[in-house]
């Protein structure tokens, strides 16, 4: 029997699959676009900033984050690959860290607004 969260979840792009399994990360503050706003993946009527995927093609899929630097990047970007994986396989997967916040300057709300939440 298919519940009501899974039927919402056959219904997402995977780029919105992806962006919210990055977020789910408690060092993830926000997803980023990269400079001039190119990683994102563009879908009818709206757009998930920060993903840019290709799964269809074999391609790499590119996630940009801006991170909470609790424990040292490399750690953190292994976390946050192996959480895309659960979503997307065994593709290729490239994490940008696009900034770093000190845990003195976390702010109030673990997460920032994206447009994939």
């Amino acid at each position: 029997m298919t519940t009501e969260n899974e039927t919402a979840r056959e219904h997402e792009h995977v780029a919105e699959r992806i962006a919210a399994a990055a977020l789910e990360h408690p060092c993830v503050v926000r997803l980023d676009g990269g400079e001039h706003g190119i990683v994102a993946t563009h879908l009818p009527g709206r757009r998930v900033t920060g993903v840019r995927t290709t799964v269809d093609t074999g391609d790499a899929t590119e996630v940009c984050v801006v991170l909470l630097l609790r424990r040292p990047v490399p750690e953190l970007v292994t976390e946050i690959r192996e959480r895309i994986r659960e979503v997307t396989g065994e593709t290729m997967i490239d994490v940008t860290v696009a900034d770093v916040l000190a845990p003195e300057h976390e702010p109030e709300s673990n997460h920032g607004t994206g447009e994939a939440r």
